[in-house]
């Protein structure tokens, strides 16, 4: 009888045992999961559009600063508001042919305490 108790014991244990480890290692492949992080890409980067996302995964409803540099030259300063898991495309109305000699274009993104940059050559 007690060879019986400590089998069925040492299965019960496992069983819990692996239950537990089954959930953290699903909650650890799960990118929702304590997610705390922002992507800004160009939408189609291969052509001549400023078009650009920004995408919110920090958690909370979030307002993004961004600015759009021709070379040294700021042309563009707004703000727009992301809600939490949402992705925000953005499509700046710019004149490409008036670039003052620029051959850099650079988006810059912040919020709170972080900056995020991306650059587009245009020539």
């Amino acid at each position: 009888m007690p060879s019986k108790i400590i089998i069925i014991t040492i299965l019960a244990l496992l069983l819990i045992g692996f239950s537990i480890l089954f959930i953290i290692e699903a909650r650890n492949h799960n990118y929702d999961y304590k997610k705390d992080w922002v992507a800004v890409y160009f939408a189609n980067p291969g052509d001549n559009s400023l078009d650009f996302a920004i995408e919110n995964n920090e958690g909370e409803d979030a307002e993004y600063d961004y600015k759009i540099l021709f070379g040294n030259d700021k042309t563009i300063e707004e703000k727009v508001a992301v809600e939490a898991g949402a992705k925000q495309k953005i499509s700046p109305a710019l004149d490409m042919n008036n670039l003052n000699g620029a051959e850099k274009i650079m988006i810059i993104v912040s919020n709170k305490d972080a900056e995020y940059k991306i650059y587009k050559n245009i020539k």
